[in-house]
This record gives C-alpha cells, structure tokens and sequence, in this order.
C-alpha cells in the first residue's frame, strides 16, 4: 500500500512538473507531444515503484527485467525529448516496446504498462510535424 501511495505521488508531481514547465508554451510546436511523454514517463515510473514489491516478492531476481524494460524504453524517450534528436522515432519504438512487453507479460504485472505505452504512441503522433511541401512554380 505503501508502495502505491509513493508510486502515485512520484506520477503526480512528474505530471505536475510538466505542466508548470509549460505554462504559457502551449503554442509551440510539439508542447502537447512532450507533455504527453513527460506524462507517460512518470506513469511509468509511478507504476513500476508501486509494482516494485509485490514483483519483488513473487519474482524474485527477474524483478530486473520484467520492470526494466518498460523502464528502460521510457527512460530512451526521455533521453531523446531531453537531447532533441530523433524525438518522433524514439517515442513510437519506446512506445511499441512497451505495449509489446505489456501485451506478452498481460497476465502478470505488465498489463499495468499498456496504458502508458498508449500515451507514448499519442505523444509520438503529436510530434509528428507535417510535411511542407513544395508546390511547383508556374514555368
């Protein structure tokens, strides 16, 4: 319980700080995205240490890697959004990584990372930027 309590305050004051840090910058392209990621990266982190010890105690050792790997792409999507490289493809991979491992762990703990790895492919779609296109000229 404890645990759980801990793991929703991490997620609110992530979620929280996101927020504030983008108070009054809505209008710059790909804020929504970021935020979305931001979002998706404290839930994460909020559900792994709210798992953390039931996992621990049913699992053992494999505690690493069935919380790591969520952690893990989460942890790729926030590198990027904080360097600026490859924003867009590292949110989707990050994104289908994690409801991959969500889906085929879906009877266990893993389930509680498919609503996350959602938000993540929102946030991937949100950073998306059109296209410009070149329109001819007339010859």
């Amino acid at each position: 319980m404890i645990a759980t309590i801990a793991g929703i305050c991490i997620a609110l004051f992530i979620a929280a700080a996101v927020f504030i840090r983008f108070n009054g910058r809505w209008s710059v392209p790909g804020a929504v995205g970021r935020a979305l990621r931001w979002l998706a990266i404290a839930a994460t982190a909020g559900i792994a240490v709210a798992l953390l010890p039931s996992t621990l105690a049913d699992s053992g050792a494999a505690t690493v890697y069935l919380l790591g790997v969520p952690l893990l792409a989460a942890g790729a999507a926030a590198v990027a959004d904080l360097t600026g490289r490859a924003v867009t493809v590292v949110t989707a991979v990050a994104a289908v990584l994690m409801l991959a491992w969500g889906l085929l762990l879906g009877l266990g703990s893993g389930v509680w990372f498919v609503l996350p790895a959602l938000v993540l492919g929102l946030a991937a779609l949100a950073s998306l930027r059109p296209h410009d296109r070149v329109t001819p000229s007339p010859s």
